[in-house]
């Protein structure tokens, strides 16, 4: 029976729509991104996608951005296993802001590209993830051009003078990539104080596509370690500590390892991310003793070390290649709300981020020569950060019309010794304009106007060395920054049994930073390749989703995003870089007893064939357009009275061949899973 049967079987034992009284504020989760204090969804001016603690234990967790699947304008791009990123209206890497709690994730050698590094995150310690969609510049600074990604990490809450505890043991099994996932997580504490301590381990194995062909090169280990504590100070203030760290010991990277489109053999013999790990600290004061400058504040210190070392060996060469480089970011972040009389709202604050960049390369040949080699960046170069912002809200009767603007001042040192002029000193103004139409209790119009700004950063001014397809990336210190203006309009629903919105917008991106081929080669015949600000990008989409609920607890969820991009210079105009294609995902759940909860879900993609000329020189993408795709799922869970909870599933049903657009690799099979969750 398909599971389209399966869907239509279970729409027609739903049960009628409930009555009027349904509250909307009960179906528009709370989220504290998008405006920088809490609010629902519905109340937002902006486009905002949440994944709440509740659907993240019903996800596959393997690493943070797969908790993104599935969700209304994220498209989820992956090289190689181990890794992940999501693209937001057509932008991704660097050109979106990635935040845990509130802090950025984000440093000097981002890619404007695919990356490891939002993979750094431990998905267990995941309470809620937030993402605005659209530029968030005037709060969030530069980089949040196509949107924020904010993560916000368990904070354990207990009542009553005496000590409490509670916890978590969790294992899964998938057979596709036969891959074992486990964890563990204490709560203990009382109302003055509280923590919590978690660690996970990840053993992957080794890829098996709908084709039923393994893929060599996908296994690899990761481990995780959390712990978070929270003072009460008094009813009004409290201070936070927490500590986090995730270490993937070697980590392989399959596009280099596996000949792709267009290649008789691949580019390297071996490629280990050796290791990649990422250590976070963050201290956090929070009051609501109010003040005549503000009625809450929170002010936030973070220290974060990103490590991406890597092992490489090119195809057929006698000498093994050692690079070592890291990030050490230190944050200082202030955030005060002020309410007035007339219900207005000034939110503002300042943000300081100062980066220091490690990196340093030799060889060792198969004879033991070390040969010296220049590093990927220039070692000890930084980049500096300093921003003031204001967000004022005016609040009518039932209109909120939102001013906002942040002033932005860069320095960027190259530290470099080939360089006259190595340092950079830059300064924006971004603003927004948002409105938001109460039409009804239930029923919201919003509109966006907003510029935003990403300034160059270490990895587009100053890398050094050798990319995928047998590039060789140069220094090019002339960059100019990227800005967008973007728009976006649309509609919201919360009530009545049922949640949607739909938004269209478009983007207007200029001075875009992208890899080009400056026509050299190297004594190695690699293409010499450098960063440069290419013609303009423009992008328009239309995001949609729609959730029902029915009164026997069913629940009818689906989405669509479409997206389309161009880059137009005075004299041409050809498709955009990696634009995903149409995609969304299709289901119904429903408890079938107080027992059983079973779920279906229909994961669609369309054609993409609307390649720029980098799409199609790059070994990842079919030239000739990447296909679409139906995937199936299915899973059943088991809850029980002893706080053991157990799911089974099957994805990819019918085992379909397919890969995401501009993924290095094709996706699994059909899989098995099950999983064990015991909450004590």
């Amino acid at each position: 029976m398909s599971i389209n049967l399966f869907l239509l079987l279970f729409m027609q034992t739903a049960a009628p729509a409930p009555d009027d009284s349904a509250d909307s504020e009960e179906l528009s989760p709370i989220q504290v991104t998008a405006g920088k204090y809490r609010s629902s969804t519905n109340d937002t001016a902006t486009a905002v996608s949440v994944v709440t603690r509740d659907e993240i234990k019903e996800r596959p967790n393997t690493l943070l951005p797969d908790l993104l699947r599935g969700e209304s304008g994220v498209y989820i791009q992956q090289t190689t296993p181990g890794q992940g990123i999501p693209i937001i209206r057509g932008l991704k890497g660097s050109q979106n802001v990635h935040l845990v709690d509130g802090l950025r994730l984000n440093t000097a050698f981002f890619r404007n590209a695919p990356n490891q590094y939002l993979a750094l995150v431990d998905p267990f310690l995941t309470s809620q993830i937030e993402v605005v969609r659209g530029p968030a510049s005037v709060l969030y600074g530069g980089d949040a051009l196509g949107g924020v990604v904010n993560i916000i990490s368990h904070t354990p809450e207990f009542g009553g003078p005496d000590v409490q505890h509670e916890g978590q043991l969790f294992t899964s099994w998938d057979s596709a990539d036969e891959k074992w996932i486990s964890h563990v997580n204490m709560d203990f504490g009382n109302e003055k104080w509280a923590s919590t301590l978690g660690i996970s381990y990840q053993d992957i194995g080794a890829r098996t596509t709908g084709s039923g062909e393994e893929i060599p090169f996908t296994s690899y280990t990761a481990r995780a370690f959390n712990n978070k504590w929270v003072y009460n100070i008094n009813d009004q203030s409290s201070l936070l500590f927490d500590v986090q760290y995730v270490h993937q010991p070697s980590t392989p990277r399959v596009d280099d390892l596996v000949a792709g489109f267009g290649q008789t053999e691949p580019d390297s013999e071996l490629f280990l991310f050796t290791p990649n790990e990422r250590l976070f600290s963050h201290i956090r004061y929070q009051t609501s003793a109010a003040t005549r400058l503000y009625d809450e504040a929170e002010y936030h210190v973070g220290w974060q070390k990103i490590t991406d070392n890597r092992t490489s060996r090119d195809l057929g060469d006698d000498r093994t290649n050692f690079e070592f480089n890291s990030s050490s970011l230190f944050s200082l972040q202030s955030v005060w709300n002020k309410s007035f009389a007339n219900a207005n709202r000034l939110v503002y604050g300042l943000d300081y981020y100062d980066d220091t960049i490690e990196s340093r390369r030799f060889r060792i040949t198969d004879d033991g020569e070390t040969q010296p080699r220049s590093s990927r960046f220039p070692n000890d170069s930084s980049m500096r950060h300093v921003g003031i912002f204001a967000d004022y809200h005016f609040i009518f009767d039932r209109m909120d019309l939102t001013l906002g603007a942040r002033y932005s001042d860069y320095n960027i040192d190259l530290n470099s010794p080939t360089i006259g002029n190595d340092t950079l000193d830059l300064s924006d103004l971004t603003w927004r304009v948002s409105w938001l139409y109460a039409l009804n209790d239930d029923h919201r119009l919003i509109a966006n106007l907003g510029r935003g700004f990403r300034p160059p950063n270490i990895f587009d001014l100053g890398q050094v060395g050798e990319r995928p397809n047998n590039r060789f990336n140069i220094i090019n210190p002339n960059l100019d920054p990227e800005t967008v203006i973007s728009l976006d309009f649309g509609w919201k629903h919360a009530g009545n049994g049922w949640t949607s919105e739909v938004v269209a917008f478009v983007s207007d991106y200029e001075d875009v930073i992208a890899s080009v081929e400056t026509g050299a080669l190297t004594s190695d015949d690699q293409i010499i390749v450098q960063s440069a600000n290419i013609n303009n990008v423009l992008i328009y989409g239309l995001e949609s989703e729609l959730n029902y609920f029915f009164d026997n607890g069913g629940q009818f969820f689906g989405n669509l995003t479409y997206t389309w991009g161009k880059e137009e210079s005075d004299d041409s105009e050809s498709p955009a870089d990696r634009i995903p294609p149409a995609f969304g995902v299709v289901g119904y759940q429903q408890p079938v007893s107080a027992d059983w909860r079973l779920k279906g879900q229909i994961r669609y993609a369309a054609t993409q064939d609307r390649l720029s000329a980098r799409d199609v020189r790059d070994a990842r993408i079919n030239p000739n357009g990447t296909g679409g795709f139906t995937a199936y799922d299915a899973y059943a869970t088991w809850y029980t009275d002893v706080g053991v909870t157990m799911r089974f599933g099957i994805e990819n049903i019918f085992d379909k061949k397919y890969r995401e657009h501009a993924s290095g690799l094709d996706a699994a099979g059909r899989n098995y899973h099950i999983s064990f969750n015991y909450q004590f």
